[in-house]
């Protein structure tokens, strides 16, 4: 693995400075990077890999409220909305296999699929009422049982707590996973 330091990216945070600190995979699998709290991304059409306190979901049986809520949704593929915003920061995850879903017609997540593992890259951050955005992790965990051990979730900082509620979470903490 050929580690970068991009200085451009990294902070001062009251007494610490703070290092971006990014990855470019050589012999490892994806299975090794995501084990190791890497998350990728695409830039410049190129994949690369960055160091964080990553998460991810341990896949399991849904509770059956759950599967009532979710029945209750029109889950896609596509849709016919011509209205629909992506966020502008999906181009970051649009190479290699990656699948989009939407939830009433209103685009709600990717997911990538990198060799063997498969990782929530990206969902829409519009609030509703019906909580999508909860929903989309239960869906992908129904979706993916009995094919993964994993779904990784990106970043776990402050923003992200509420992930902390979903059903088999663990996150990095730079030496292991808890």
């Amino acid at each position: 693995m050929k580690l970068i330091f991009d200085h451009s990216r990294s902070i001062f945070q009251e007494k610490v400075p703070l290092i971006f600190l990014e990855a470019e995979r050589e012999e490892e699998s994806a299975k090794f990077m995501f084990e190791n709290g890497w998350v990728p991304y695409y830039y410049d059409g190129y994949e690369t890999w960055y160091q964080t306190c990553s998460s991810r979901l341990k896949i399991s049986e849904i509770s059956k409220r759950r599967k009532k809520e979710l029945d209750k949704i029109k889950i896609s593929a596509s849709t016919n909305n011509l209205d629909i915003k992506s966020p502008d920061y999906l181009e970051l995850y649009s190479l290699g296999n990656f699948e989009d879903f939407y939830f009433d017609d209103v685009f709600w997540g990717r997911v990538l699929y990198i060799e063997d593992q498969v990782m929530f890259a990206v969902m829409n951050i519009t609030r509703s009422e019906k909580s999508y955005g909860t929903l989309s992790y239960y869906y992908l965990l129904q979706k993916f049982l009995g094919k993964y051990e994993f779904l990784y979730t990106t970043d776990f900082f402050e923003i992200f707590k509420y992930k902390k509620n979903l059903p088999g979470f663990q996150y990095w903490t730079g030496e292991k996973w808890v």
